[in-house]
């Protein structure tokens, strides 16, 4: 069955910043990851935009911190960190736009480059259904081990997309849906939806832009909700 959906990227897209690197410090902050574990995850991230690792070997540095621990223990975590840093971070503009795809009948899903098991606590506060991010893998135990698959970017997100309609039974309807992004790794999935929203891109996503149709560009910010300006 085709359905209206609203496919909103995460970080830069309805919260400030990267939230990879501030669930790293948040757990550094409540003991669970160590002092040297954070500076190896700040070093990975620079090694990356080096060139000298590959995302995924970067994310996998980045989190070796949560290696052995529970679903259990995790999921308290993710609490605490989506309502004491990530909710301060929110844009109130993307989050109003969120809302409103939600009143007029979209189904909305937080399609994400970050680790999913820490964003999953927005499914409740947010009342969005579900939240694809890159996957980690827990063991027979229910303990945590790595990274699964390649990081959820670029043309990761319409796969991904496409094996949670598949699940679903579901169809993305092209004509009625809205997909929102801040970044040339968010352009595989804008262009699966008719509306396109791009938050403050840069100089090559606009670029890319400039060869879509029905783009908005806006630039939500951390300030309390106004009008938003547009540019078509």
């Amino acid at each position: 069955m085709q359905k209206k959906y609203a496919l909103f990227d995460f970080d830069g897209t309805l919260c400030k910043g990267d939230s990879i690197i501030q669930v790293c410090q948040f757990a550094c902050k409540r003991r669970l990851c160590t002092k040297k574990q954070l500076m190896r995850g700040i070093g990975a991230a620079i090694r990356f935009k080096l060139g000298r690792l590959t995302i995924e070997q970067a994310k996998q540095q980045a989190m070796e911190w949560i290696k052995g621990r529970s679903e259990m223990e995790m999921a308290a975590f993710a609490q605490l960190f989506c309502l004491e840093v990530l909710m301060p971070r929110f844009f109130p503009e993307g989050i109003a736009r969120l809302q409103k795809e939600l009143q007029e009948g979209a189904t909305v899903l937080l399609i994400t480059a970050s680790p999913s098991f820490y964003l999953m606590p927005l499914k409740d506060m947010l009342g969005v259904s579900d939240v694809i991010g890159t996957r980690m893998d827990v063991d027979e135990t229910g303990l945590y081990t790595s990274l699964v698959g390649d990081n959820c970017r670029g043309l990761q997100k319409p796969l991904r997309l496409a094996e949670y309609l598949a699940a679903k039974g579901d169809r993305l309807d092209y004509e009625t849906s809205t997909a929102f992004g801040n970044s040339t790794g968010d352009l595989p999935m804008l262009e699966l939806c008719k509306n396109k929203v791009a938050v403050k891109p840069g100089r090559k996503m606009k670029h890319a832009l400039s060869e879509m149709e029905n783009v908005n560009i806006v630039r939500w910010s951390t300030k309390p909700a106004k009008a938003s300006k547009e540019d078509t």
